[in-house]
């Protein structure tokens, strides 16, 4: 499984020149106080995990990795551990460069604020996650980018019309009393996310033909 997993870094490491160029963007943005850089790293380190996936079915990876010894279980176990690795390394980054930035523009440090927006984005990258590893696992990289897409803006609109007709002043109220209590609860909340979406994608590859 360890190969696995280096293998997705490697595919990771072809796409980073195009990666650094739309961070060095976003760094300068954020420096500029038009974008928040804890919000964007986490979120590119996504963009390039789901490139993996695009890179294994244009090779036809899958047909060769359920032949290995526990193919199917370790492709998607590497494919979720990489993930979370990557995910909690950009985390880091996005928290030390969150740090500098602020301290060089106001010459303090906010750091609840930086964390509370860093656990945030984490828990967006989660939820990215949790959503399409099991579509793509099932639909391809292309498809399943397509059928997430639509149901995020299915979910969106959705949202959309129901705050129309319900007051939404006691659930934003809810959702601040709970900010506080960030630092446990979104660990809590991702270690389920991720265990429900890994066990619904190893169904899925362990009954899919290649």
């Amino acid at each position: 499984m360890l190969g696995l997993i280096k293998k997705d870094f490697l595919l990771i490491k072809a796409n980073l020149k195009s990666m650094a160029i739309i961070f060095i963007v976003y760094l300068i943005l954020a420096f500029q106080g038009t974008f928040d850089v804890t919000f964007i790293i986490p979120l590119i380190g996504i963009m390039l995990f789901i490139s993996t996936f695009s890179y294994d079915d244009f090779n036809n990876w899958n047909s060769y990795a359920v032949t290995l010894p526990d193919g199917r279980k370790n492709v998607v176990r590497a494919k979720y551990i990489a993930s979370i690795i990557l995910t909690i390394i950009l985390a880091a980054v996005a928290l030390v460069i969150g740090i500098g930035i602020s301290y060089t523009k106001t010459n303090s440090i906010n750091l609840n604020e930086i964390i509370s927006s860093l656990m945030g984005t984490m828990l967006s990258s989660v939820i990215i996650i949790s959503l399409l590893y099991p579509i793509v696992f099932k639909f391809g990289a292309t498809n399943g980018r397509i059928i997430l897409f639509a149901v995020v803006f299915g979910i969106a609109g959705i949202g959309t019309l129901i705050a129309q007709f319900v007051d939404m002043t006691s659930i934003i109220n809810m959702i601040n009393r709970l900010d506080s209590y960030s630092l446990i609860a979104i660990p809590i909340i991702s270690v389920i996310l991720i265990g429900i979406s890994y066990l619904i994608s190893n169904k899925i590859y362990q009954n899919k033909e290649f």
